[in-house]
Formats: structure tokens, sequence, C-alpha cells
């Protein structure tokens, strides 16, 4: 639907523009364009199309104009002045008409009067849904992207389009959208459940059935491009697969809908296939919420992923030349906006680089500046794709996949380079002092770019993730198994230091004692006897016999007095129906209620390993919290356990509770009571993180520990990191490849 225009130097016929004098060429349209008027807010403007190419263009009413008096027999400028004769002060300016023949001279819509007309061969340009400069060898056979045009596949896709011509109906479009957003309201409200679910798509052992499910709904996407062509009036020119990293993919070519005059319509086209795609992955969401089928929620869970999130990431991304792109090219005005782009930048590099007198767009206002953003924007995002496909394909296929990368980038990016320095060897032998001056600006900003880049810190605040915590030791323990017979306090109470709490009763350990001391007063009297009847070696025998047992005797005491169940400190009691807990049966360290003061209360900060020495060096500092309403608190870095740890404190803080902790299951995991269950939070001894975390303690000020409750996830602010933009990008990459390995594991 789209052109991309050659390089300046590369024009219809083999001349330098540094050295043409444009005022005194003659110069005329290309004998395949055409031409044909339509309106725009109210405007006549004019689209030209090369049908060949299946490329089109757009220029107002004076650019039209100035077009039709170029019949190869006028000059530039008698062309520019018969026009001014026409329009008067709307005629555009004499630099204007020479930026305008030469953008129609770059982009094959023209040719010099002395030259033959622009060739349209297979070699010539065309282009493609990745927007392809041409379809040689530099592209053709590029891993990343190849395409396959399928013979007949468009003939195909008319005898399915046309029965279907209902699906894009006004009532159906609406019904469409009301299920759209129900699924969202749904998904929105079980979006933990859904987040948790999603994890399983990194299982490598899902990938096939992902892959298949993808392409399944790339083909009915296509299709539905396909029938909203055919019900508005346009065609589907070609069909085919393209092969993304090995992956197919459908595509078809609709660029016949540029001729309708009606850009609603033409939108509608391109928004069609993404609308199909979202209405699908709405059934599929319903589905899930609604069904008990643990298979059919395992894949619905995948179409939602695949036909509802990928549309949004791709499809919609106005920077890459699919759907959005389209769309936005049609509400801007600007139908080649890729292309006009990509001139811009190159125009404005040879401006600011080489000194050249910068090409006027045909553009105006706003467009202009609009067309110029666009192309820096586009650039960023494919050297962004680039890196990104290349780092993809590195990961999942090991040594082959960086063949493919290096193949691929060289493919992308090779011809550019070989060209630009084709193109610099001959300006250095033609202008040593434009070679000069570009030399010393690119090495400049080459200096400010790798400055920028690898020693220029980027300061940005280290966040934390902290909870509000009490503090461990006011969890009061059975310090004795047995049942819990008796509770003196209630929940919400205040108890002093030493005050009874609670009585476990053990039958056994009582009846042990007993034994015991029935034991030692039966070993006296024989003592006695002994020493009565001079026999000294049973003397010694009973004497060590009543060491023992009174060893024994101690150690049976000292847990007798663990059934009377005592306050370590002064607080409050705090608990989760602590009525319920009568008459339970209680292991030695379970907890049956937390004795704690607002002064008992900690925050508990989980740092991750690439954080921890920026961390480090602000113990015994202030440290900002800040909550989720944006209010501030302080609390001060006490200390940080030398050790790293995947066990998750609070599950507040795991992303399947609304945290910001990756988290995996442990089903294995042996249950242990901890202060969560008095406290009443889920267990969360079943969770791991998915890479260990440094735990950190902070002590609260007295007047953010009145406001704060235990529980409350936050924020914690350490200073700033100082790191470089390619450290961290490379810190990036390392813990992608960490997740990708521990995905597989």
């Amino acid at each position: 639907m789209e052109s991309t225009a050659p390089l300046v130097g590369r024009l219809t016929m083999a001349r330098d523009p540094g050295t043409i004098d444009w005022q005194r060429e003659p110069i005329r349209l290309a004998d395949d364009v055409k031409v044909w008027p339509v309106r725009e807010n109210g405007k006549p403007i004019y689209r030209l199309e090369i049908p060949t190419t299946h490329q089109f263009f757009r220029v107002g009413f004076a650019e039209y104009t100035f077009l039709s008096a170029l019949d190869g027999k006028r000059t530039l400028a008698q062309a520019c002045g018969l026009v001014t004769a026409r329009m008067g002060r709307e005629a555009p300016t004499s630099s204007q008409c020479e930026s305008i023949a030469r953008w129609l001279i770059e982009n094959r819509l023209a040719h010099f009067a002395d030259s033959p007309s622009p060739s349209r061969g297979a070699r010539s340009v065309l282009t493609d849904a990745a927007g392809s400069k041409n379809d040689s060898i530099w592209t053709r056979w590029n891993p990343f992207w190849i395409k396959t045009p399928i013979p007949g596949a468009a003939s195909a896709l008319r005898i399915l389009a046309e029965p279907l011509r209902f699906l894009f109906a006004v009532p159906t479009v609406l019904v469409g959208l009301l299920l759209i957003a129900v699924a969202l309201f749904g998904l929105l409200a079980n979006r933990h459940e859904f987040l948790l679910g999603a994890s399983s798509i990194f299982d490598p052992s899902n990938w096939i059935w992902l892959l298949l499910t993808l392409v399944s709904l790339k083909f009915v996407h296509e299709l539905g491009h396909s029938i909203a062509a055919y019900r508005v009036g346009g065609s589907v020119r070609e069909a085919g697969v393209v092969w993304v990293l090995m992956a197919p993919l459908a595509y078809v070519d609709v660029t016949s809908c540029w001729r309708l005059p009606s850009k609603w319509s033409r939108m509608g086209v391109a928004a069609a296939g993404m609308f199909v795609e979202c209405v699908i992955a709405s059934v599929a969401a319903l589905t899930w919420l609604t069904s008990d089928n643990e298979v059919l929620r395992w894949w619905c869970h995948h179409v939602v992923l695949s036909a509802g999130l990928s549309t949004l990431l791709f499809n919609a991304n106005v920077l890459m030349r699919f759907d959005g792109y389209f769309i936005l090219s049609d509400a801007l005005g600007i139908p080649n906006l890729a292309s006009e782009s990509d001139q811009s930048v190159r125009h404005w590099f040879r401006r600011w680089f080489l000194g050249e007198i910068q090409v006027e767009s045909s553009y105006r206002s706003w467009r202009r500046w609009t067309i110029l953003g666009y192309g820096f924007a586009a650039k960023g995002w494919r050297v962004l794709v680039c890196i990104s496909l290349g780092f993809a394909s590195s990961t999942l296929m090991g040594g082959t996949g960086i063949v493919l990368t290096a193949l691929g980038i060289w493919l992308w990016w090779g011809r550019p380079l070989v060209s630009g320095l084709r193109s610099t060897r001959m300006l250095a032998a033609r202008e040593p002092l434009v070679f000069a001056r570009a030399a010393l600006l690119v090495s400049l900003a080459a200096v400010v770019v790798g400055w920028t880049g690898l020693s220029m810190p980027i300061p940005t605040s280290v966040r934390v993730p902290v909870v509000v915590q009490y503090d461990p030791d006011t969890a009061v323990r059975a310090g004795v198994e047995g049942f819990l017979r008796e509770l003196h306090v209630e929940e919400g109470e205040w108890v002093k230091a030493g005050q009874h709490l609670a009585t476990i009763e053990n039958r056994e350990l009582s009846q042990r004692v007993a034994e015991l001391q029935i034991a030692q007063k039966q070993n006296d009297i024989r003592l006695r006897k002994a020493i009565d009847t001079a026999d000294e070696s049973t003397r010694l025998i009973l004497l060590e016999n009543r060491t023992a047992i009174i060893e024994k005797l101690a150690t049976l005491e000292k847990q007798t007095a663990g059934l009377r169940v005592v306050a370590t400190r002064s607080g409050q009691v705090i608990a989760n129906d602590l009525s319920a807990k009568r008459g339970t049966y209680l292991r030695e360290g379970d907890s049956i209620m937390v004795v704690a003061s607002d002064a008992d209360k900690e925050v508990l900060a989980m740092i991750d390993q690439s954080q921890i020495e920026d961390v480090r060096n602000q113990i015994g500092g202030s440290i900002r919290l800040s909550s989720a309403d944006r209010s501030v608190h302080w609390a001060q870095l006490e200390t940080i356990q030398p050790r790293a740890t995947d066990r998750i404190p609070h599950a507040s803080l795991a992303a399947t509770h609304g945290g910001s902790l990756t988290v995996r299951l442990d089903d294995d995991t042996e249950e242990d009571s901890i202060m969560d269950d008095v406290l009443g939070q889920a267990q969360v001894e079943s969770m791991r993180l998915l890479h260990p975390h440094f735990r950190g303690v902070l002590r609260l000020e007295d007047s953010s520990a009145e406001k704060l409750p235990v529980g409350m996830r936050l924020d914690a602010y350490f200073g700033w990191h100082q790191a470089s933009l390619v450290t961290r990008i490379q810190r990036w990459f390392q813990k992608a490849l960490a997740d990708a390995e521990d995905r597989r594991s």
C-alpha cells in the first residue's frame, strides 16, 4: 500500500543530483502513472498510482497543477512560471517546485525528458508488509522475514469472503464491540488468576500448540481483511505466507483499497483483521471465565494471549507496516507515510552532515514535522526489532540462532552500509571539504553517542518492594506439644510481660514426669540401703542413676513449664479467630498468637541481586517509603541478611497477589507453621521466587509505625543507581537469559 523511495543519488537515469541544474531540466510524468481526484475534508486532492507496483501517493491541488505542466518539453522554470500565471499567490514557489520535481524523480513517478520511462520489472520497487525496499537477494532470503506468495490464494479468499460479507454489517459489528467490552470487564475482574496462568506460555512443551493457534488466528485475521475489502469494493491482489524466524504467518495485499474515495472505508479494512481477532479473543475469554474443563480453559487462555495481546503489540503498532500503520496513515492523510518519513530523515541527515540544501517536502505545516518525527521513531523501532529478533533467535535456537542473527542483520543493514561506504568514497574524491565536514560531525556524534551509552551515568532511583510486619520475636509459640485447653486472654486485649496467656495439656509429658519422680524415690531408697550395708559398688551405680534421673527430670520439668504460656513482652493480643484454636493440637514451635505494639513493627524489604550493592550502601541511613495513595513515610535500614533466599515472606509481595515479585508454585514444599497463619494471610510456603532475593530489615519511625498497618505493601527508595545505558542493556539481557533458563527448567 505504500512506496519506498531509493536514495537521492539513485535517480531514474545515472546523474549526480548535485550537478543537475534543475531549473533547466524538462521533466515529464511516467507513462504508467495514473492520477484521479478525490475530496478530503471538503478540499480537492489528487492520488497518484503506479499500477504495476501498487504504489499510491497523494498531492494537493497546487502540486497537481504543477505536475500537469510537466509535459517533457517545458523546463522546470517554465512549468513553474506557467503555474504562477494560473494560480497567482497560491502557486508553489520556485524552490518548492524544485522540491516537488526531486520528489517525483526519487519515487520514480517522473523522469527526465531525455531518459526512458522508469522500468517496472520484477526487480523494481516492490513493497510488502515488512516494508522492504525491493525484492532482491538482500531481502528475499532474510531469515527474519521471508515472503512467499501462494498462487491462487487471492481467488480462494474471494470465494470465502463473498458469503461472509454480513460479518461486517453494522449490527454484527455492534454485537462484536459489546462482546469485546464484556470480555474486557471479566478479565479485569479476574486479572490475578489470568496473569498467574500466563507463565505457562513460556513452557517449551506448549510452544507447538501456541504456534498452531497463532497460525490459525493469523489466517482468520487476513480473511477478515479480505472480507472487509470485498465488502467496500476493493479486492485482494496477492496472498501468501511470511516466515518470521521460520514461523509461518499469513498475509494479504489489499492495496487496491487506496482507490476508495472514503478514508473511513480504508481505515475499516485496515482494522478488520484486528477486530476479528479481538472478537475471537473475547469468546475465548468468556469461555475461560465460565468453563470448568481445565483443558478447554488452558487452550482459551492461550487464544486470548495470542489473539488479544499479540494483536495489540504488533498489528496495532503504528511503527511497523501493519494494520495500525495504515490506519494512522489514513488518519493523517499521508498515504505514503513510511517512504515520506524515510526520505525526510535522510534529507535531514544530508542537510546537517553534508550541508546540502534541504529538500522541501510536498507536505506543509504540522504534517511535515509529523513525518520527520515518525521517521526517527520508526528507525529506532526497526533497530529495536532487529535486536529483539536476534536475541530471540539466539536464545531459542542456540548456535544456529546466532548464525541466523548475523545473516539477518547483514541482509537488513549490509546493503545500506555498502552503499554508504561507496558514497563516502565518491564524496571524498569529489568534494574533500564537504567530506571533511561530514567526517568531523560524524566523529563528534559518535563520540557523544558512545560516551552517552558507555560512560555517562543515568541516575534512576533504586526501588524495592517492602511489606510492614511485626518483629518475628513477637510471635507467641508453643514451647511443647499438646492440646490447647485454656485461653486466658481475648483478641485485642492488652497484656503485660509475664501474664498467663494460655494453658497447654500434654498428659504423656505429665505422666513421664510422675514416673521419673517415682523412679527417683525408689532409687534414693536403694541408695540409703547400700550405704547402710557398705555395698560400695552398688552405691556408685545408684549415684550415677540418681544423677541421670535428676537431669532427665529437669529437662521434663522445663518442658512442663512450657505448658503454661506467658507473654514475653507487653502489647496487644493479635490473632485470627483465637477462640477457634481452643482444643486444637499444637506442635512445638507453632504460633498461637502475637503480642505486639506499634513499636514492634518493622519493614521487610526484598532486594534483587542486581540492587544489593546500591542498597547495602544505605545501611544506617533514612529510607523513603511510598504507599499506593502517595503518602510518604520514613524508616532506617538496619540489617541485610548475608544470603539470598527464594522464599517469599508475605503473599502480598507476589505478582499473583498484586505485588511485583515473580513467583512459581512448588507443590513439594513441606508446610511450615508461620506467622502468616496467625495473621490470617494466604499460605505462601508453596510459593518460590523466580530469582533469589536478599532480605533487609528497616525500623519505622514512631509516627509512621502508628499509621501503617501490618501487611501493607509499599515501595522503598534506596538512593540512586548510576549505571550507564550499555550496562543496563547488558544486565537486562543477562536477566532475560536467566529467566528463559528458569522457565525451561
